[in-house]
């Protein structure tokens, strides 16, 4: 089945997705992404029941967020999403968000990978039951997706999963890295800075009840933040201000 080159919404930000700048939050906008992401899918007839039966889930392995202007809590926006074609078993996602004057506000970059929900390997070929086919060689952009190696971080907090940051792959749900990311950075920054810019990676799953060490740096180019999952990295990401 072939799938449209692009699929859009419109969304009416609310109350409770905005920050105490009644900004939208990066967690919230992410999970529009998410949501769009996966409408696109049920709308061409691929449901979650069809990835249950062939034991499947698209897990995001890297995202890129560019924010080129406020997007305020009441504001009318609207969702352009790009699917492409896997290359190396990696499907990308270009989606766009346009404020009610046609102004690109936002934009988002994903990488998601395919895999089996049982075993946990990355699929590299489509499921034939599966049935989901895109038709775009390419996507409209590509971002940069790149975070600096840093080896000097610190750790300044630790962060254990609870229930409601879970999601239905039973593991920390990819929106939520977001507010952790940001979580633990210096108040005075997230707080009264607007944020241009935010990469992550995600390395490793985090379920219910394991703890991350959160560590951070303060780059030329923007903040480090990384989670720490015994000797493992479980996320890394890297966060930018105006």
């Amino acid at each position: 089945m072939d799938i449209r080159k692009e699929f859009e919404q419109t969304i009416v930000v609310k109350q409770n997705e905005g920050d105490l700048n009644a900004r939208l939050k990066l967690s919230a906008l992410l999970r529009y992404v998410q949501q769009i992401s996966t409408d696109h899918c049920t709308e061409i007839g691929v449901t979650t029941e069809d990835y249950a039966r062939t034991h499947s889930a698209f897990l995001l392995a890297k995202t890129s967020v560019e924010v080129y202007d406020e997007i305020k809590v009441g504001e009318c926006i609207r969702l352009v999403t790009h699917p492409g074609n896997a290359v190396k078993a990696v499907y990308p996602r270009y989606t766009e968000i346009f404020n009610d004057a046609g102004k690109l506000v936002a934009s988002v970059d994903a990488r998601w990978i395919l895999v089996d929900t049982e075993s946990r390997r990355i699929y590299r070929h489509m499921p034939e039951d599966l049935n989901l086919r895109f038709d775009n060689d390419s996507v409209p952009m590509h971002e940069d997706v790149s975070v600096p190696k840093e080896k000097e971080a610190e750790q300044v907090g630790e962060e254990t999963i609870r229930y409601s940051r879970l999601d239905t792959n039973h593991h920390l749900n990819n929106t939520e890295y977001a507010d952790i990311v940001c979580d633990y950075l210096p108040p005075e920054l997230v707080c009264e800075k607007r944020i241009s810019k935010l990469i992550l990676h995600y390395h490793q799953e985090v379920k219910l009840g394991e703890s991350i060490k959160i560590l951070r740096k303060e780059r030329e180019e923007g903040w480090y933040v990384c989670g720490a999952l015994g000797e493992k990295k479980a996320f890394e990401a890297l966060l930018c201000f105006e």
